[in-house]
């Protein structure tokens, strides 16, 4: 049972040795093994961040924990919501589908008072 920070440190060193030894086909995958443990509760935001900012020799040679943490990056960067950020990321999408550009649109002053002329 993984019940404290030292566990969950050991359970991403296991990750590291299995994907950077056994299955190196695997290191691809990296983001999606941590996002499934972090789902069903086997490791935490902070754990995984701490140890997703240096490099270790404890379970494997640095070169691959280096590679296994590297590729862990896509996981690193989302915060502790994913649903938010799909959130966020959906909206740009939506703001800016229509500009073409990349930055969301404003809402002019003649907009505006389109708007809030059937509330009057």
């Amino acid at each position: 049972m993984i019940t404290s920070e030292k566990h969950q440190k050991a359970l991403l060193g296991g990750v590291e040795r299995f994907v950077g030894f056994s299955h190196p086909d695997l290191v691809s995958a990296v983001p999606k093994i941590l996002m499934a443990f972090y789902q069903v509760d086997l490791i935490e935001e902070e754990v995984v961040k701490q140890w997703g900012t240096h490099v270790s020799k404890k379970y494997v040679d640095k070169d691959t924990s280096k590679k296994v943490r590297k590729a862990s990056e896509p996981f690193l960067k989302v915060s502790i919501c994913p649903f938010l950020a799909l959130l966020l990321s959906i909206a740009k999408t939506w703001s800016c589908e229509s500009s073409g550009s990349t930055r969301p649109r404003m809402m002019t002053p003649k907009r505006r008072s389109k708007m809030s002329e059937p509330f009057q």
